[in-house]
């Protein structure tokens, strides 16, 4: 009996070591993925910022283009929502703009405010004064900066983790509602 419980200790002792080993093994990958994306992130931050203010903006209006796409799908089927993204995000004007040469950072601030009121009115209503606020600094930074890339670069990037955030807010209502209906229909 004396036997068999020093055994059971030790795999149990075996199982808690390895146990901890998968755990450090989860954290050390979860670290090396936020380290690689922030890697990622930052390289993008160094192109978007390196081709502006270098005057090549057909990467930054594909970037406005992304934003402007993904908002059209947050925006709904609704021809009023779709209209008033669309003229939030005005990419066809941008391009107009940059091939005229007459796009300059008050106006690219311009398009950040009215594309972060955007994304405050169709986020969470609880941080929408928050986004918009954002959305303020931001475009005052830009109307302000010497740097059009670096302004551009941070808004690009926190739009994206912001329109994720939306995207994954909406994925989860819709597998909830899914969820709900089909346990609904099993009864």
């Amino acid at each position: 009996l004396e036997g068999v419980q020093r055994m059971e200790r030790a795999v149990e002792a075996r199982v808690a070591e390895f146990e901890e080993a998968h755990r450090l093994a989860k954290e050390e990958e979860g670290e090396l993925e936020g380290r690689v994306e922030e890697a990622i992130r930052a390289a993008m931050a160094d192109i978007v910022q390196e081709r502006v203010d270098s005057g090549d903006h057909g990467h930054t209006l594909n970037l406005w283009a992304e934003v402007r796409d993904r908002l059209m799908r947050l925006s709904g089927r609704r021809p009023c929502e779709r209209q008033r993204t669309s003229q939030c995000v005005d990419c066809e004007y941008a391009r107009e703009l940059v091939e005229s040469g007459a796009m300059d950072n008050s106006i690219l601030g311009d398009m950040i405010e009215q594309a972060s009121q955007r994304i405050g009115e169709l986020g969470a209503e609880a941080y929408e004064e928050e986004t918009l606020t954002w959305g303020r600094r931001m475009a005052q930074r830009m109307r302000v900066s010497e740097s059009a890339g670096e302004v551009l670069s941070n808004f690009f990037n926190d739009a994206e983790v912001l329109l994720t955030r939306m995207e994954a807010g909406v994925a989860a209502s819709l597998l909830s509602q899914a969820l709900a209906s089909g346990l609904g229909g099993e009864e």
